[in-house]
């Protein structure tokens, strides 16, 4: 009994040892596996460093000339979201200008706006803003808004005459305030809100590839990795399951770590996370992401076809997380597929996590889930391993 208990230790050791060799000799899997995970989300980080936009450049069709036009002007102009760019003529000129991407919005003020106010009657100044890129859009309309409800106050007190203090403007103008509080995503800005969700997909993503690539390889040579060819039919699948997947394991313990840790922090991203309840998550779902690229491999006949694989799927799986997308708006049978996928819960669970300031317990559920998802597929990159033999 021992003695093939050493035996089988011996068999997923010489696998590990082999894999690791291929980590090493094979440039794509170096890249992919090694380098990748350290490069691409400081990319990521560096391009959204800023969070939000600023400066925006707008067109402004000023048909009023009056001074409440030019008080909208210069307020609009001093916030920080918008700059006017352009005094246009006409909104034939300033579509042009938005056409050809010299701005990305229109104010547009119309002629009886000073008249309409001096006469106690609605006016509209009107916003027109390229919705190619949603951020830009809100930039626009928001620095309108604000600008907007500012002089509505102005005017409301202007035609006060019995308010004697400030006090007294304040209520009368606005007798009910709102103070909008971001709990947890404090500067309101895209990359601390996507961010936490691209670090955990790399982790996947990466690994799918470092995978693919190599059983891809194998499969274009058509010949099994050296030692797998001493190792016995039975407990075949499992112990070159349990030797590859310990190769992988070692490598992205590490990245797991800098990327759930370390790269928050070099970028200022809010992380309230306690090393404990990040362990609990990780753990699991490093297994399940290896079980499942194992698992994949058998689509992967040539190494190309792993890069095709992974592009394809990056972006699906990332709105099948429920973060970027909400999860009541996804359809039930794309929630059913996403339960399949590892980084589902791991996203969601992350930035619970990370940003939310949950615990492990708070995040069961998903813990459960990458567990299930981690003993699945394990038992199916088995199967397929074993499968390997006859190929």
């Amino acid at each position: 009994m021992f003695r093939r208990f050493y035996v089988i230790i011996c068999d997923v050791c010489a696998v590990w040892r082999d894999e690791m060799k291929t980590f090493i000799h094979d440039e794509g899997i170096f890249l992919f596996c090694l380098l990748m995970p350290a490069v691409y989300p400081l990319l990521y980080a560096w391009i959204y460093n800023n969070e939000v936009l600023r400066e925006v450049p707008v067109a402004v069709v000023d048909d009023s000339h009056s001074s409440l036009s030019r008080e909208f002007i210069r307020m609009v102009d001093g916030a920080p979201d918008v700059r006017v760019a352009y005094h246009a003529a006409s909104l034939d000129e300033a579509r042009r200008m938005v056409e050809s991407q010299e701005v990305r919005g229109i104010y547009y003020i119309p002629s009886e706006l000073a008249d309409a106010v001096y006469s106690a009657r609605r006016t509209y100044i009107s916003v027109y803003a390229d919705m190619a890129m949603t951020l830009q859009y809100k930039s626009i309309y928001m620095a309108a808004n604000s600008v907007v409800t500012q002089m509505n106050k102005d005017i409301r007190i202007s035609r006060m005459t019995k308010l004697t203090t400030q006090r007294d403007e304040d209520v009368s103008s606005a007798p009910l305030k709102f103070e909008e509080v971001p709990i947890f995503n404090p500067a309101g800005g895209y990359g601390g809100f996507i961010l936490p969700c691209v670090l955990m997909l790399v982790l996947q993503q990466t690994l799918m590839l470092g995978i693919g690539l190599s059983e891809g390889t194998r499969r274009e040579r058509r010949k099994l990795i050296t030692v797998a060819r001493t190792i016995p039919s039975r407990g075949y699948g499992l112990r070159l399951a349990f030797g590859k997947g310990m190769a992988y394991f070692m490598v992205y313990s590490i990245w797991a770590a800098y990327l759930s840790l370390v790269v928050p922090r070099l970028f200022g991203l809010v992380m309230i996370a306690q090393w404990r309840d990040l362990l609990a998550i990780m753990f699991p779902y490093l297994l399940a992401c290896i079980g499942f690229g194992l698992t994949l491999s058998w689509l992967v006949r040539y190494r190309e076809n792993v890069l095709l694989l992974v592009v394809f799927t990056s972006v699906p799986f990332l709105l099948l997380s429920g973060v970027s997308w909400p999860l009541s708006s996804i359809p039930a049978f794309w929630q059913g597929f996403g339960a399949l996928i590892p980084s589902t819960y791991a996203v969601r669970a992350y930035v619970r996590i990370a940003t939310m300031g949950a615990t492990a317990s708070d995040v069961m559920p998903e813990f459960r889930a990458l567990w299930i998802q981690a003993a699945a597929y394990f038992v199916a990159a088995s199967i397929v391993m074993y499968r390997t033999r006859k190929g």
